[in-house]
């Protein structure tokens, strides 16, 4: 059995967080140091009316607390496989002129009108490692800057602090990565 090196854990594992916005009582922001050990940021909407009431169906009918019927579910990916679609993403060609947007993409959080917080290294990091994915799941052997932009608020949302002044506009991270994204020129070769 292949064992993680920081735990015996078997690989490939995934650590999941939810973050809920409302019912704060008792809990506590994580500091920024730890939001940046996250991977990816992403936001998640409520289920449409259809899905939220075959969801309703499927866990409330004849069902007691946690006795879900998973047994119609089957593994789409083996753990092997998983592991060797990291090792294939891992490869994958990032030409040196897409590392520096996405090291542009990440300086200019540190210092773009409204952002109190920027992105450290492991936001460059992040970009590159999703975009290595994205392109992946999108049959490219290379990495494109329209793969980093697909990934950046997912990678960057959580690793930048905006003003209050633009929160009191009613603004968020998106927004304000959003328009970092439209100023920050894209290689074109």
């Amino acid at each position: 059995m292949n064992l993680s090196p920081i735990a015996l854990v078997p690989l490939p594992f995934m650590v999941l967080a939810t973050q809920n916005p409302i019912e704060q009582e008792g809990t506590y922001p994580l500091p920024e140091a730890q939001l940046d050990r996250f991977l990816l940021n992403i936001l998640i909407d409520y289920p449409q009316h259809e899905e939220e009431q075959a969801m309703l169906k499927q866990v409330t009918r004849g069902k007691v607390g946690d006795q879900l019927d998973v047994s119609t579910l089957s593994a789409f990916l083996s753990p092997k496989d998983v592991l060797q679609m990291q090792q294939y993403a891992a490869q994958l060609e990032v030409d040196d002129s897409v590392m520096d947007y996405a090291v542009r993409i990440v300086r200019n959080t540190r210092k773009w009108p409204g952002i109190t917080l920027g992105a450290g290294p492991r936001g460059c990091i992040a970009l590159i490692r999703c975009a290595r994915a994205a392109a992946l799941l999108n049959g490219h052997a290379w990495v494109t800057p329209d793969d980093i932009k697909k990934v950046a608020l997912s990678a960057l949302r959580h690793r930048i602090r905006i003003s209050p002044d633009l929160e009191l506009e009613g603004q968020n991270e998106d927004d304000v990565l959003k328009r970092l994204l439209e100023n920050i020129e894209a290689p074109r070769s």
